[in-house]
């Protein structure tokens, strides 16, 4: 569908409106009555951007990210599956680049927007993974950002899956930002390979940072003293949080990353990224999270 048709058939008034974004590419602007607002990408459905009510953005988005197809958005929310990382398949699955298709938007009799985002398999991706599947991602605006996303397995066979909401927060400082709630909790450094248990009531950053926490704890707050905030993120369905920052040198061999913005961004992810899920035929997962913004 091209913008007119999108905005005809989709389109809600003063709360939803298709545009051409950066790149060409087509993004869906929703709006909340309380002036919060959210930008997505059909392209990965892919959300580069919400703004709390007074406009204070939450996201962080390389000014380097590249917005070409073929090409993942840097920064946002990528949605990751059904690889995470490293593997057979291209790095983070196969569905970061991809055109999604918008399935409903929806204005709720509590004034909260929302827009559903549908991606099936094709000829390109059966021929990089072999298995049928239905993938649908639900943003909704409210006071809170809350995404729901469900994997349904059409096929006759079961098939094994990882996925994430890869999260960029934007920080004034990465020295004056924290993380609560991830004492207690095992992990697995990407950087440094073995078991380990957090021992710290507060994840402070001075450095790379590539941790992946097992079986984690279902609500964390980012502490973003820089500019004054907090963020709760609060998961459901959904098992492990990664927590990254690229610092000095990595930021440097990222082509679609500034050498010095891991300074003001640090990435709070949910998801299946361990052990991968595997759905039965016929079956469906979903998995839920849900940002707050709180006075810091």
């Amino acid at each position: 569908m091209n913008l007119r048709q999108l905005q005809q058939k989709y389109g809600i008034p003063n709360r939803v409106r298709f545009t051409e974004g950066q790149g060409g590419l087509t993004r869906a602007g929703l709006e909340h009555a309380s002036g919060a607002q959210a930008e997505i990408y059909l392209h990965g459905a892919h959300i580069t951007s919400w703004q709390t009510a007074p406009g204070c953005e939450v996201l962080f988005v390389s000014c380097a990210s590249h917005f070409q197809d073929g090409i993942p958005i840097r920064g946002g929310i990528p949605v990751i599956f059904p690889q995470f990382g490293d593997g057979p398949l291209p790095k983070h699955g196969l569905v970061r680049a991809r055109a999604w298709a918008v399935a409903r938007t929806a204005l709720g009799a509590d004034g909260v927007v929302s827009i559903i985002l549908r991606l099936e398999d094709d000829a390109q991706t059966r021929a990089l993974w072999p298995h049928p599947f239905c993938l649908q991602l639900t943003v909704s605006l409210g006071l809170v950002l809350t995404l729901e996303f469900t994997v349904k397995n059409p096929g006759s066979a079961p098939f094994p899956f990882q996925t994430a909401l890869h999260t960029y927060f934007q920080v004034a400082d990465i020295a004056q930002t924290s993380l609560f709630g991830l004492q207690g909790t095992a992990f697995e450094d990407f950087l440094h390979p073995g078991p380990a248990v957090e021992t710290r009531e507060v994840v402070t950053f001075d450095r790379e940072t590539d941790r992946i926490y097992v079986n984690a704890p279902d609500r964390v707050v980012l502490d973003d003293r820089g500019n004054k905030r907090k963020i709760a993120i609060a998961k459901s369905g959904m098992n492990a949080i990664v927590v990254w920052n690229p610092w000095i040198e990595k930021s440097k061999r990222l082509d679609d990353f500034g050498d010095d913005e891991y300074r003001h961004m640090v990435c709070v992810e949910t998801g299946r990224m361990r052990a991968p899920a595997v759905l039965a035929p016929g079956a469906q997962w979903s998995g839920q999270t849900t940002f707050a913004s709180l006075p810091g």
